[in-house]
């Protein structure tokens, strides 16, 4: 389980990316806020595993399948919309 979180994490930053080379308008400025939330947890996932605290990944884990359901919601609501 824990693995899978970790797995969702790696797709939404694959479809991040996807997101910036196909979107436009408002789908894009909806994808930089979810690009924004990522970065923000990836630094501070850094840093607590820099200052070895034993709860480092709780945040990402927790965080990867929502930011993931968010940008396929984004992909999904352009291809209805356009």
């Amino acid at each position: 389980m824990i693995t899978l979180m970790f797995l969702s994490f790696i797709a939404y930053i694959v479809l991040q990316i996807v997101c910036f080379k196909t979107l436009s308008g408002m789908f894009r400025k909806a994808a930089w806020i979810s690009a924004m939330i990522g970065a923000a947890i990836i630094i501070y996932t850094l840093a607590a595993f820099l200052m070895q605290i034993n709860l480092w990944p709780l945040l990402l884990l927790f965080s990867g399948p929502l930011l993931l359901f968010y940008v396929i919601l984004l992909l999904v609501l352009r291809r209805l919309f356009d």
